[in-house]
């Protein structure tokens, strides 16, 4: 009767660590160079596909769609994924418990999977952090997002242009995040660790649900498994933070009895806190040649003349109301808001710039500007298909916004809030 009573009291911490277990996995081997392509991938489209089945099978949905990668976090896809990853889970609690003859091997396990747990959250917050310290996940607001107005901004583009404007406080997360993931990777400063990482990662989730940021699901897991790190410690935090009454939070001590185990111990380790954010941070350096590109032509470019050769008759609404020119992309915009992208892949000498609309194109189109006089009025000259564009033009750069130049000011006589 005792063994029956524990395995009932103890299933819920059994499917508890498996679902963290499925719910990480494939980590840490997608952190491996190449295994993307070889291991990780695989495991991630069966994963999507058994949440996709879920979804039919028990829900009765239909044409659901996968998208292998599209940057949201939060898909039907991803939703149907926790169930189907909870409902494996019980399964294989079900099967586990009817095993099990010790009480010690849930102990066991569940205390090894808060060792993943930590390991997860702690290399997933310094990959966070270190992008904050260069351009990648909140860039400094583009000219695009400067034209844009309020009201015609998403709640995320809202935010995302908050975060981005400050390089002071997205290096304060920055530093945040990493210093708690680090922490989290020892046992000694395992429970600080948690504690910040509660923090951070309550004010991520907080931000995502406000600002409507399709990654919900995955930052309340990440503060989910936070207090799960910190929670075998919270009596002794109780009594020290409320109480204040003297404690002692001994940390786990591994003893070795074969020097296999402590040679394949110290090698995960060293792979775990020496390697891998060392790959992430490289990683990280290595992409902001993606999102840095000097391009001294940079700027929004006001069409004061428009004008198609032969085509003097063409509705206002077709001609262009702006030309944006930043990093490797030229964007125009017609007096009917119509966007049309392209993309830089030269920039020669004298203001010539060679500009394709899609990666297929043999042949770029070239884009010319001519000063015509002083820093502002420029003359673009290009030939898109069949159509000859002249335009004369007024040019603004970053610096001429309010919120750039505006800048930092310790002394304020009066509120400048506009």
């Amino acid at each position: 009767m005792k063994n029956i009573n524990f395995k009932i009291t103890q299933a819920p911490k059994l499917w508890l660590g498996l679902y963290i277990l499925i719910y990480c996995f494939p980590f840490p081997f997608n952190e491996i160079p190449y295994s993307y392509y070889y291991i990780t991938r695989h495991i991630d489209i069966a994963k999507k596909k058994l949440s996709i089945w879920v979804g039919e099978f028990f829900f009765g949905l239909e044409d659901i769609e996968f998208i292998e990668i599209n940057g949201s976090g939060d898909t039907l896809v991803d939703y149907l994924g926790v169930v189907a990853v909870g409902l494996i889970a019980l399964v294989l609690t079900l099967i586990t418990i009817s095993l099990i003859k010790k009480k010690e091997t849930i102990y066991r396990f569940y205390a090894g999977i808060i060792i993943y747990a930590r390991y997860f959250v702690g290399l997933t917050l310094i990959s966070y952090g270190v992008i904050k310290f260069l351009e990648g996940q909140f860039p400094s607001p583009s000219l695009l997002a400067l034209e844009t107005t309020y009201g015609e901004s998403s709640p995320m583009g809202l935010a995302w242009r908050f975060f981005g404007y400050s390089y002071i406080y997205k290096g304060f997360m920055g530093a945040s995040e990493v210093l708690a993931g680090f922490l989290l990777l020892f046992r000694r400063t395992a429970i600080l660790g948690s504690l910040i990482s509660i923090a951070v990662c309550t004010n991520i989730f907080l931000v995502n649900l406000s600002f409507d940021v399709p990654v919900k699901l995955f930052s309340g897991h990440l503060l989910l498994f936070s207090i799960l790190i910190a929670a075998p410690s919270i009596k002794y935090l109780i009594k020290f933070f409320l109480l204040h009454q003297r404690t002692l939070i001994r940390p786990s001590v591994y003893r070795f009895d074969k020097k296999w185990k402590r040679v394949s111990y110290y090698s995960v380790k060293i792979f775990l806190v020496g390697l891998i954010p060392l790959g992430l941070i490289v990683g990280h350096v290595n992409s902001q040649s993606f999102y840095i590109y000097i391009n001294e032509w940079e700027g929004v470019y006001q069409v004061d003349s428009f004008e198609i050769e032969g085509k003097p008759d063409l509705a206002f609404t077709a001609k262009w109301n702006k030309v944006l020119i930043q990093g490797k992309t030229i964007i125009t915009i017609n007096n009917a808001k119509t966007r049309s992208y392209y993309t830089i892949e030269n920039i020669w000498n004298e203001g010539e710039i060679n500009f394709v609309e899609d990666n297929e194109q043999e042949d770029p189109f070239t884009l010319r500007i001519t000063p015509i006089d002083g820093e502002k009025t420029y003359r673009l000259e290009t030939k898109i298909g069949d159509n000859v564009y002249q335009l004369e033009t007024t040019r603004k750069i970053k610096e001429d916004y309010l919120l750039i130049k505006r800048g930092f000011n310790w002394v304020n006589e009066r509120p400048f809030n506009r």
